[in-house]
């Protein structure tokens, strides 16, 4: 048998012996690298549910354009005006951008080719529909070769048809595992305690008695308690025992600090601002909304804005000399006088004209006997002459 075959077959014999206890601590979730988190999980995290609307739900709001070599606006393709013409473009972003915050990875498949050979149409594809088949060696010189093949629901697809996005940035159910799911055993334990009226307690026998103590009897009086509990607050145990509760106060049912850490390092591995997922920080310095805005857009965003910026300007997707662009204005909108002092200043140095300030307020273009009249210009100054 080949050096291929014999290696099959000890995996298939005592290759589960051999895996060191580093590889076992990581497969099983015991050791110090935490086992990947299902996405289902994750989203029942409340912090992790506003991470994402705030990273994946904002910038899908975000209308993106396509510019030509003079920076203009252009539409090479109808790709940008709709995606897919079953969805709105607002849900295909918003997926495109989970699957690259969760996964690092995201699938578009083309569904239509324009005249001029681009794509025209598209659907987003969730990524556990999606699998790469890495390089298959033959066996004996029999059987196939391939190298990077994708597959969608079991069926090989051609590159030609995917657009694939990577985040620079690594999966946050990977990487943020630990966390995510230590927030959702805090949650659990916090539900169990609100749940019960009495935290915790045990029973002891009344002084004087003595009760027996075997383990069927204990089982069944225990049972009996909880039975009572579930239809008044305490039960009835018999005059043997007398039940002791183990007193908390509020903040230790919820285990309000606990929780918060957790969040905290939720915020972290995500990129956001805690305070944005309900973790108050005192250390925060002054700053606008603007300028927070900014951060978030430099700090946090940015990651995932390039990412399909520039997916979107390969030679596959738009011709040579375009590139697609995020429009950021009305995300980093000011107030109303902000806005018109910028407007004054802008005209003033040439940066806008009067119909791209009216685009940009979202204002129809001027009429003609709207418009200002031109200014009058002033007779030549005679001058005179002697004589």
């Amino acid at each position: 048998m080949s050096r291929l075959g014999d290696f099959v077959r000890r995996d298939t014999v005592d290759f589960t012996v051999d895996i060191p206890t580093e590889m076992q601590e990581a497969i099983t979730g015991r050791g110090r690298i935490a086992a990947r988190v299902s996405r289902e999980e994750a989203l029942q995290v409340p912090a992790v549910m506003r991470g994402r609307n705030l990273i994946a739900g904002t910038l899908a709001g975000l209308p993106i354009h396509v510019r030509d070599k003079e920076r203009k606006e252009a539409t090479p393709t109808s790709l940008f005006e709709q995606i897919d013409p079953d969805v709105p473009n607002v849900v295909t972003f918003a997926n495109t951008y989970e699957d690259l915050l969760f996964e690092g990875i995201s699938w578009w498949r083309i569904t239509e080719f324009g005249w001029h050979g681009f794509p025209t149409y598209a659907v987003h594809i969730g990524a556990s529909r999606v699998n790469v088949m890495g390089w298959v060696p033959p066996v004996n010189g029999v059987g196939p070769s391939s190298s990077g093949r994708v597959y969608i629901d079991g069926y090989p697809v051609p590159d030609t048809e995917l657009i694939r996005f990577d985040s620079p940035n690594p999966p946050v159910l990977v990487h943020a595992a630990r966390a995510i799911r230590a927030c959702l055993d805090l949650d659990q334990a916090a539900s169990r305690y609100a749940a019960e009226p009495l935290p915790l307690g045990y029973f002891t026998p009344r002084e004087g008695t003595r009760p027996n103590e075997d383990d069927k009897l204990i089982t069944s009086l225990l049972n009996k308690w909880e039975a009572a509990r579930s239809k008044r607050v305490w039960g009835y145990v018999g005059g043997a025992w007398e039940a002791k509760a183990l007193q908390f106060n509020a903040e230790q049912i919820q285990l309000a600090e606990q929780r918060q850490h957790a969040v905290l390092e939720i915020a972290r591995a995500m990129g956001v601002d805690p305070e944005d997922l309900g973790v108050s920080t005192t250390s925060r310095t002054y700053q606008n909304s603007e300028q927070r805005r900014q951060d978030m857009i430099d700090f946090t965003f940015s990651a995932y804005m390039r990412s399909v910026e520039e997916r979107l300007s390969m030679r596959d997707v738009v011709p040579r000399g375009y590139s697609a662009k995020v429009n950021l204005d009305s995300f980093l909108r000011a107030d109303t006088l902000g806005r018109m002092n910028a407007y004054k200043v802008g005209e003033e140095v040439g940066a806008y004209t009067t119909e791209e300030i009216r685009e940009l307020e979202d204002r129809p273009a001027l009429t003609p006997s709207q418009k200002p009249a031109a200014p009058v210009a002033a007779p030549p100054m005679e001058v005179p002459t002697d004589g």
